[in-house]
């Protein structure tokens, strides 16, 4: 606790020893007082819940409940499972059932760093309610679908890390997808299950970061140039402000992440390899949450599962409004592709959003005390400041497996030419290559300067690698195949064997005599029908 803050404990706690339904039409319940507790409630909110402990809860919540269905959908480097609970009534048992139902599906999820493991306490709280037939959360199942991964980090929670077992922040992991647990979320939840909306928990972080006071929840939207801005705009519009309704009405405050100061509020980066930048790069609305530091561990849990239901309860309430803004957007991003319209941003920056704010901060010169600012710039807004336009297809030499066992991490559609064809094609001339320091280990990430943009006619042999960008992923095909991006297959190294780094020195040697060389990215900027196969 700081400044004396004392907030109601109300509304949640409740769900610790949530009274089953004695109603036999309602289907089985636990016995009173035999309902399945957290390995926190064990321990009177004293130790976080084990992952093992974890994975024996989720079974004896199975065990009681007709609307949930459990699944391991991967596993961490260590070998510990990652599993995910399906809420749905009536039940579905794959994404084309549940699209066809017409509801909206929500994904829930947290702990993609170790030691943040708060909010991994609200969700199981809150499998348990949504578990039993009555309440008020399973009463949701009438009019969402809802899937929940309480822990996508479950190595690093097991050793109180914010990195994974091979010392890697997950939530850099979006794009580059090189390690399972992320992997098989990104690949076998978010783009399998197409949610219309996810939430990615974060808690534990310093102040002015994780729960900047007052504030017991601060969040934000994705952030990065090349996504559908309308997605980030329904959660500004609709979602956050519920959420601060919600919160305000029981006796906590909420705001965007990440910080303020006396003249301007500052959202977070504009990377897609972290979560919520990578969700509206792939269609969907995708918001962080970082829960405060400060609470105690009941309050912290409470303020958790108020956030989620807020949530869950608008996407109730304004699913259709949800619904139809994620399937405009999809299909826009088919419709770009398919085109080959517009163009595709490969540099960006924040800038001043379109709306002002009004926060609170501690003052700098008594910190004791609150500062009102009002009518400030929130700086959040991604724009960017260097494009190339988008094509219709892009084609990858037949050697280029790594650069294509990334693309298809995400569930991208990646095709082969069946027999040799010619194509006029859109290509980059090789200008300088450097090496920098960035996340997760990579000692040299690659960034290539581009020269030249070249019109050629190029065969192109059997087994060329064909990913079109008039797929509902065609953003972040665009991002990953881009060369100049931060985030792509070149920047990742999944490409570093193909380009001509020896061609290029001699250009730089001897520009007269030897031409800059190609990028080995090509580019098809007209819809033009193609002999391809899509492999197995």
């Amino acid at each position: 606790m700081i400044h004396g803050f004392r907030p109601p404990i109300r509304l949640v706690l409740a769900l610790a020893c949530l009274a089953p339904v004695a109603s036999a039409a309602l289907g089985p319940t636990p016995a009173e007082g035999q309902e399945p507790r957290t390995g926190l409630e064990q321990s009177d909110f004293q130790h976080h819940t084990s992952h093992d402990e974890m994975v024996a809860y989720l079974h004896e919540v199975k065990g009681f409940s007709h609307d949930m269905a459990l699944e391991v959908f991967g596993h961490t480097h260590q070998g510990r499972e990652l599993v995910k609970a399906t809420f749905s009534r009536p039940a579905v048992s794959s994404p084309a059932e549940a699209h066809l139902s017409g509801k909206p599906i929500v994904v829930l999820a947290a702990n993609v760093h170790g030691y943040n493991h708060t909010l991994r306490e609200s969700l199981l709280l809150m499998i348990r309610e949504m578990g039993t037939r009555g309440s008020e959360l399973n009463r949701l199942l009438d009019d969402i679908i809802v899937i929940v991964v309480p822990s996508k980090n479950p190595d690093g929670l097991e050793a109180g890390t914010r990195s994974n077992a091979v010392g890697a922040d997950l939530n850099r992991d979006y794009m580059a997808l090189e390690h399972p647990a992320m992997a098989a979320y990104v690949g076998r939840v978010i783009n399998r299950w197409e949610p219309h909306l996810y939430v990615d928990g974060h808690d534990g972080g310093a102040v002015q970061y994780g729960g900047a006071y007052p504030y017991s929840l601060l969040f934000q939207a994705a952030g990065t140039a090349g996504a559908d801005p309308r997605l980030t705009e329904l959660a500004d519009r609709e979602i956050f402000p519920r959420i601060q309704s919600d919160y305000q009405e029981a006796g906590f405050e909420a705001f965007y992440w990440a910080r303020g100061e006396e003249d301007r509020w500052y959202g977070g980066g504009a990377s897609p390899r972290m979560g919520r930048n990578y969700g509206g790069l792939a269609g969907k609305v995708s918001i962080l949450f970082e829960l405060a530091e400060w609470h105690e561990k009941p309050v912290a849990v409470e303020t958790g599962v108020l956030a989620y239901t807020s949530v869950l309860e608008y996407a109730r309430d304004r699913g259709d409004a949800l619904v139809r803004t994620v399937r405009e957007s999809r299909a826009r991003t088919v419709e770009l592709g398919e085109g080959a319209e517009g163009r595709v941003p490969v540099a960006e920056t924040l800038e001043p959003d379109d709306f002002r704010v009004t926060y609170r901060i501690a003052d700098p010169d008594r910190p004791d005390e609150l500062l009102t600012v009002t009518d400030a710039e929130i700086v959040k807004r991604p724009v960017g400041t260097r494009f190339r336009d988008r094509p219709f297809a892009y084609l990858l030499p037949p050697q280029a497996t790594e650069a294509v066992a990334m693309l298809r991490r995400h569930g991208i559609v990646v095709e082969r030419l069946a027999e040799p064809v010619e194509l006029s094609v859109q290509t980059y001339s090789l200008a300088g290559i450097r090496y920098e320091d960035t996340d997760n280990q990579h000692r040299a990430a690659v960034r290539v300067e581009v020269g030249e943009v070249r019109d050629q006619e190029v065969e192109f042999g059997w087994g060329t690698w064909v990913i079109r960008t008039g797929q509902p992923l065609g953003r972040v095909v665009t991002h990953l195949l881009e060369a100049e991006t931060t985030d792509g297959v070149v920047y990742w190294n999944r490409l570093s064997h193909l380009l001509p780094k020896a061609a290029l020195q001699e250009h730089l040697d001897d520009p007269e005599a030897h031409p800059a060389p190609t990028i080995p990215i090509y580019k098809l900027m007209s819809p033009v029908p193609l002999p391809s196969i899509s492999p197995g």
